[in-house]
């Protein structure tokens, strides 16, 4: 994914990855911070992964701006 990825195009470049039932004509609101959050979430290390609760207020603050 690291590789795919292209934050400077739209979603990321990672369209290709998406679900079709999704689809790309929906405004996928927030997918770029889900993105972030995730790849925060499978870093090497469990020790640079941050916290659960983190996690979940991330994810709460997101669907809040959607």
């Amino acid at each position: 994914m690291k590789i795919a990825m292209d934050k400077e195009k739209d979603l990321y470049n990672l369209s290709e990855f998406l679900d079709s039932v999704i689809g790309l004509d929906a405004t996928l609101t927030g997918f770029e911070k889900f993105v972030d959050l995730v790849m925060k979430c499978v870093e090497e290390s469990g020790a640079d992964s941050p916290k659960m609760n983190y996690v979940v207020k991330k994810i709460e603050k997101i669907l809040q701006q959607c």
